[in-house]
């Protein structure tokens, strides 16, 4: 039985991405992490796909890691590896991730929203890193991550001391990017995945691309910096040169809905 499920209509540009361990309150396992690498190696190779909805069934979003597969160091060091695959492969996809938050998102769960690019929750969400309470350590480059998102005192309540946010304190420290009521989530996200879809696909993987690339301060290593600032600059260039920056440019003298085509 799949551990990862694509949800996705025939010829829908928004698919979903979904977290089927809901009796172990999708925590993640080493298996879920080869099927996430696979599943979003996939999707970023998909030309029709604009967005993409990550989300868990069942009551909660991700309660954490699976502790019978990191319960030994060489199995950490092994999960440790694959969820960094994960979490690079939800960064290097060339669509936005939105998160659809719900009920648990802890330790690995709440990793794995910082990683998306956006982030919607429930008002009742319970989002944090209660690491230090098992005795774990999140590796550099997630730590990375969560400071870049809220800062270096917040990252250091959520991990020195524990604490868990609210889907709406959530709001307040950049953790997501807004909370609804928990009987509107699936729709507010599925509009917002779908919004992004109707937009100009090579503009959209540009910006995401740029805005990560940012975020991450690539920038400061600098032996690939002129490769990365010339690999944005050939995107932005793509986008200059395309059709759908014509049919946006012609949609607004005619007071129209633009058609893009993602060429």
């Amino acid at each position: 039985m799949a551990l990862v499920e694509v949800e996705r209509a025939d010829g829908a540009a928004v698919a979903r991405v979904v977290l089927t361990r809901p009796d172990q309150r999708n925590a993640v396992s080493n298996r879920m992490l080869e099927e996430l690498v696979s599943t979003f190696g996939a999707l970023a190779v998909d030309p029709g796909l604009r967005a993409v909805i990550l989300s868990g069934r069942g009551p909660d979003f991700c309660a954490g890691a699976d502790l019978a597969d990191v319960t030994i160091m060489s199995a950490d060091a092994d999960y440790g590896r694959s969820f960094e695959e994960v979490v690079t492969a939800v960064e290097t996809l060339p669509s936005p991730v939105i998160a659809e938050v719900h009920g648990a998102a802890l330790g690995a769960g709440c990793q794995l929203v910082v990683a998306c690019d956006l982030a919607v929750a429930a008002e009742d969400a319970r989002l944090g890193i209660p690491s230090a309470r098992l005795g774990l350590l999140i590796n550099y480059e997630n730590l990375e991550r969560l400071v870049l998102a809220v800062g270096r005192k917040r990252a250091g309540e959520l991990l020195y001391a524990g604490r868990v946010l609210t889907g709406v304190e959530a709001v307040e420290w950049g953790l997501v990017t807004k909370a609804v009521p928990a009987d509107k989530l699936a729709e507010t996200v599925q509009k917002l995945a779908e919004r992004i879809a109707d937009l100009a696909p090579l503009s959209v993987r540009g910006s995401k691309r740029g805005v990560t690339a940012v975020s991450l301060n690539l920038a400061l290593d600098r032996t690939t910096e002129g490769h990365r600032i010339a690999d944005f600059g050939m995107m932005a260039a793509e986008a200059f040169q395309s059709e759908d920056l014509r049919e946006g440019l012609a949609a607004f003298r005619e007071r129209r809905d633009p058609r893009f085509q993602g060429r």
